[in-house]
């Protein structure tokens, strides 16, 4: 497969400019060539904090050193073409997710094919995110919500969410959607300030990832009234998932992380790859340290990952199309 550049406005990662970081140097083959874990987002993040856990007990596994670069920029973008610019003989292992699939869909820059482009290698979890509102908000329910904004009519409640094309945007226009409302959307320029709005009133309502949402949830400060997951969070059992609700029967929108190869990487090493993860997620120990962060293992084979992917990426498609969402 032919190089392909993701973002017309990026210019090539030069080599030698990324500062990785040493997470696992396993008893090997000391002349065996390093795995470079690539990351989209800058490190301290919950995605660089999945890859550091993650990244130590594979390196273990596969008797490999494995390296964390974090590449941020472009929504994750950046790091993908590091990948695609590289060669597929596995020494670059990519860490995707729902941005993998979305940011293509939202940006026409982006000429990201996840499908043909890269190869699964499994899932490693995923991360519910909570539809929550203020303390005082007059809400018991999703269902009750909705009643309002069909009373109040088109903008009469507005949603928070860390950005334009993010999958808590489309969390929020799926709402829309299917329940044939309008909330007016509040795009923040990433999550950092959307709690503490949430919980003075400045917005209505807002999309939270469930580790971020828990401490104020804890608190009595916020409540939530729907969950995205496919199940219903262990921490909030009473709190309906999405597709649940009246008119989203059967709907989920997790997000998720997992690890990809460069298209054309040979099979073997495909393989290899998927085993060694699928024995470093049912780690105990490594599942806890998760867990801890608000982050779920959730673990699928390639192949499955794969055909898990297709009809969430066929639900994303229909609703960015349907919204009209774009980050041009």
């Amino acid at each position: 497969m032919q190089r392909r550049q993701l973002l017309s406005q990026a210019g090539a990662i030069a080599a030698g400019t990324l500062a990785p970081t040493l997470v696992a140097h396993a008893q090997g083959d000391s002349n065996s060539k390093p795995i470079s874990l690539i990351v989209g987002y800058s490190a301290g993040g919950s995605a660089d904090l999945v890859a550091r856990i993650v990244g130590a007990e594979l390196g273990k596994r596969l008797a490999r050193t494995v390296i964390i670069e974090n590449v941020a920029g472009a929504s994750g973008m950046l790091a993908a073409q590091r990948v695609l610019n590289g060669p597929a003989d596995g020494s670059l292992l990519y860490m995707g997710g729902t941005d993998t699939v979305v940011v293509p869909m939202v940006n026409a820059k982006v000429k990201l094919d996840w499908d043909n482009d890269l190869v699964p290698v499994g899932r490693m979890s995923t991360v519910p995110m909570v539809f929550a509102v203020p303390k005082a908000a007059p809400y018991a329910s999703l269902a009750d919500l909705v009643a309002a904004l069909r009373k109040g009519g088109k903008d009469s409640i507005n949603f928070a969410t860390p950005g334009i094309g993010t999958m808590q945007h489309l969390y929020g226009a799926l709402i829309n959607k299917q329940a044939k409302v309008a909330m007016l959307h509040v795009p923040y320029r990433g999550g950092t300030h959307i709690t503490n709005d949430l919980v003075g009133g400045q917005v209505d309502s807002a999309m939270l990832v469930l580790s971020t949402a828990m401490p104020f949830l804890k608190d009595g400060k916020i409540k939530a009234l729907s969950v995205s997951d496919t199940v219903r969070v262990p921490q909030l059992p009473d709190v309906k998932r999405i597709g649940e609700e009246d008119g989203f029967t059967g709907m989920a929108l997790p997000l998720w992380q997992g690890l990809f190869l460069k298209a054309g990487t040979p099979a073997a090493t495909v393989a290899a790859y998927d085993k060694a993860l699928k024995e470093t997620l049912a780690q105990p120990e490594l599942r806890q340290k998760l867990a801890d962060a608000g982050i779920t293992v959730a673990p699928m084979a390639g192949p499955e990952f794969k055909a898990f992917i297709k009809p969430q990426a066929a639900l994303y498609r229909d609703i960015v199309t349907s919204s009209k969402i774009t980050m041009e």
